[in-house]
C-alpha cells in the first residue's frame, strides 16, 4: 500500500523499488571505504578534486557523488561542487557521531557477501559460516584480524549511540562494581561511570579487546576505575560483580549459546547481584513501524551471518528462567532497547 497522499503507485512498481534498493548500502559503503566525508569534511569541492584526493576513476566518483546527494549524504552547489550533510558527516572517521565502521562492516565482503545466501539459510537454519565453512562467524573472523577490527570498531560505534540511554533510563544505584559481558572495548561504561563516582567498571571479553579497551578507558578518563579481564564467556565469567551487564550478545547466539552464557553469568553472581540483559525486544505480533522494520532486518541478519535471533518478550523470560534467573523488571530505554533486569530465583 502506498501511504497517504501519496501518488497511486502500481504494485508492481512498488515492489520494484524495494528489488532495486541494494544499491543504497553499496553506495554507502563505497562512500565509507574510500573516505569521501573526511575529503569534504571541510567544505564543498568538485568531484574531480574528490577523486583525486580518494585515488579514483573521475567520471565513476562524479556518479556515486550524485548518488549520495540522492540519499542525503551530500548536495550540489550552484558552481557544480558537492557539500558534505550532517547526516554525510555521520562516515567521518574518528568522529564522536561516526558510523563509518559500522557501514564497512555491513557493506563488507564477510556480511554483504553472506546475504546472497538467504535462501539457503532459511532452508536450513543455519548461518553462512556454517554453511559454507563448517565454521562460526565470530571463529571465522578471529582468522581475519583486519575483519576482527572493523567489528570492533563497530560495536564501539553503535554503544556509543545508546549508551548514555541505558544510563539515563536504568537506575544502576548500589552497584559497586559492575562487569561488561563480552563488552568488547567498553564502550557502554563511560556514561554509567560518570553518573556513579563510587562504581568500579570490568570489561570482559577476548585477549585481542584489551588494547581496544585499555585506550579507550585512558581517553575517556576512567582508567583507573576500569579494568580489562581476558576471558572466554562461554567458559567462565569473572565473580566478583555487584552486576553484570550484558549487551547486545545473547541476539547473536542461538538458544544453546545464550543460555551457556547466561548460566556463567548466574555462576557468578551473588545472591544480591543482578543481571542487566540490554537488547532490542522483539514485538509479539509484527507490524510495519520503522522499529519492526528495523527489528526485522536485524532478525534476517543474524539469521545469515551468526545464528542469533532478535527475540520477544516471552523467548527471553524463558531462557532467563532456564539458566536459574527470574525477570525482576523491564525498563525501556529511548535508544529502542531496553534493560531486563533479572535476580537469582
Amino acid at each position: 500500500m502506498t501511504q497517504p497522499g501519496a501518488p497511486d503507485i502500481p504494485l508492481p512498481f512498488q515492489l520494484s523499488r524495494m528489488i532495486t534498493s541494494l544499491w543504497v548500502p553499496q553506495a554507502i559503503y563505497a562512500a565509507a571505504a574510500l573516505g569521501i566525508a573526511d575529503v569534504l569534511a571541510d567544505g564543498p569541492r568538485r568531484s574531480d578534486d574528490v577523486a583525486q584526493a580518494v585515488g579514483a576513476h573521475r567520471g565513476a566518483l562524479h556518479r556515486l557523488l550524485r548518488a549520495l546527494v540522492v540519499l542525503g549524504l551530500c548536495t550540489a552547489t550552484d558552481d557544480g561542487a558537492f557539500a558534505l550533510t550532517p547526516l554525510g558527516a555521520c562516515l567521518r572517521a574518528g568522529t564522536r557521531d561516526s558510523v563509518r565502521s559500522w557501514a564497512l562492516l555491513m557493506g563488507g565482503a564477510m556480511v554483504w557477501g553472506s546475504w546472497g545466501h538467504l535462501v539457503e539459510c532459511v532452508r536450513t537454519g543455519e548461518a553462512v559460516p556454517k554453511l559454507l565453512a563448517g565454521t562460526g562467524t565470530f571463529e571465522q573472523m578471529a582468522a581475519d584480524p583486519d575483519a576482527s577490527l572493523v567489528f570492533d570498531h563497530a560495536m564501539v560505534e553503535l554503544t556509543r549511540q545508546l549508551a548514555g540511554a541505558v544510563a539515563m533510563a536504568y537506575d544502576f544505584s548500589g552497584i559497586r562494581t559492575i562487569v561488561d559481558v563480552g563488552g568488547g572495548y567498553g564502550a557502554l561504561l563511560p556514561p554509567i561511570l560518570a553518573a556513579y563516582p563510587e562504581m568500579k567498571g570490568v570489561v570482559v571479553d577476548l585477549a585481542r579487546c584489551r588494547d581496544g579497551a585499555t585506550r579507550l578507558f585512558e581517553k575517556t578518563g576512567f582508567a583507573a576505575r576500569c579494568e580489562f579481564v581476558a576471558c572466554d564467556i562461554f567458559e567462565s565469567v569473572p565473580a566478583r560483580g555487584d552486576a553484570y551487564i550484558v549487551k547486545n550478545v545473547i541476539h547473536d547466539w542461538d538458544d544453546e549459546r545464550s543460555l551457556a552464557i547466561l548460566r556463567n553469568c548466574r555462576a557468578a553472581m551473588g545472591e544480591g547481584s543482578r543481571l542487566l540483559v540490554v537488547e532490542v525486544i522483539a514485538p509479539e505480533r509484527v507490524g510495519s513501524s520503522p522499529l519492526d522494520t528495523m527489528i526485522a532486518g536485524a532478525d534476517l541478519n543474524m539469521l545469515v551471518n551468526t545464528g542469533g535471533l532478535e527475540r520477544a518478550e516471552a523467548e527471553y523470560r524463558r531462557l532467563i528462567e532456564a539458566a536459574g534467573l527470574h525477570i525482576a523488571r523491564i525498563v525501556p530505554t529511548p535508544a529502542a532497547m531496553s534493560v531486563i533486569e533479572a535476580r537469582p530465583a
